[in-house]
């Protein structure tokens, strides 16, 4: 005997691929956003302390971070640096933000170890406010504590 219209149940098959696809994709996009998060963070990396400092709630996402050792190395995305590298990099990112005046609207976050000496930290600031670069926006890095405002 025939069944009615309203008993027959329509069976379909689903097609599994786009959604595995989709899942693959969105793993692919996390494990490189977090390997791009980590190239900024270095574990021999000892932050200073301090008594006061403002945190930074709007982050620029396009700063560029420079890690200081405490022997002066230069550290950018994960990679040592020369001074030569590093004030070319400096330039670089100097050439992308320029306003009329020629100053450049980019933030440098500078991660410097706690026990690395001033002088390389001077050096480092003495590449930003070259006549072709002129960065004036620094920001110093330190250990995540409790910040009073």
């Amino acid at each position: 005997m025939a069944k009615k219209a309203s008993e027959r149940i329509l069976l379909t098959k689903l097609n599994m691929t786009p959604m595995i696809d989709c899942v693959f994709l969105l793993n692919l996009f996390f494990m490189t956003v977090t390997e791009l998060t980590r190239q900024d963070d270095i574990e021999d990396l000892l932050l200073p302390d301090v008594r006061q400092a403002q945190a930074d709630e709007n982050p620029d996402p396009e700063r560029l971070v420079i890690n200081v050792l405490k022997d002066g190395v230069m550290i950018i995305s994960g990679t040592p640096r020369s001074r030569a590298e590093v004030e070319e990099a400096l330039r670089i990112e100097a050439r992308l933000t320029r306003d009329r005046e020629g100053i450049s609207n980019r933030t440098v976050l500078v991660k410097a170890d706690e026990r690395t000496p001033y002088k390389f930290i001077r050096e480092l600031m003495m590449m930003c406010v070259k006549r072709d670069i002129k960065i004036w926006r620094l920001s110093f890095g330190i250990k995540p504590t409790e910040m009073t405002r």
